[in-house]
């Protein structure tokens, strides 16, 4: 069978879909019990992300949201990035705090009783990683998560 794709075709296509690890939601709290703290010493939700990736991703202009109506509840600011293989806690805390280099809040908090919550890409269109029909009910203290791979 003939490749219909020629050498110069894949080269161009590999330019503008560069290929990239998948960034997931891995891990989060949403009734924190005093395990994990922010820099204000506040026992806030929080969002863990795992980049799977052999490269970083560039995550300025990327979302968090608990509201699928609302896909750029809360938008990474530019120059936010997650390492090859490497994880980022994002705080869930109505805080709202966007600064490079400090820890990042988002302007909601999650729902013990469940609810969406969606990573949503640049374009503010793509979903990323999501627990689409909402993630369920969830225990004090008690972290929920995918195994790496999304598992």
């Amino acid at each position: 069978m003939k490749n219909l794709l020629s050498p110069t075709l894949i080269t161009l296509l590999s330019l503008v879909f560069p290929a990239q690890g998948k960034v997931w939601i891995s891990e989060f709290v949403a009734d924190n019990d005093g395990s994990y703290f922010d820099e204000n010493n506040d026992d806030e939700d929080w969002i863990e992300l795992f980049n799977d990736g052999d490269e970083a991703v560039d995550l300025g202009g990327w979302s968090l949201t608990d509201d699928e109506t609302q896909p750029r509840q809360w938008i990474f600011p530019p120059g936010a990035s997650i390492g090859s293989k490497g994880y980022l806690v994002v705080f869930a805390s109505n805080k709202n705090r966007r600064v490079v280099g400090s820890e990042y809040h988002t302007n909601f908090s999650l729902s013990k009783s469940g609810e969406y919550l969606g990573l949503i890409r640049a374009d503010g269109q793509t979903v990323e990683d999501d627990f689409e029909g909402g993630f369920p009910g969830q225990f004090e203290g008690v972290s929920y998560g995918i195994g790496q791979g999304g598992g």
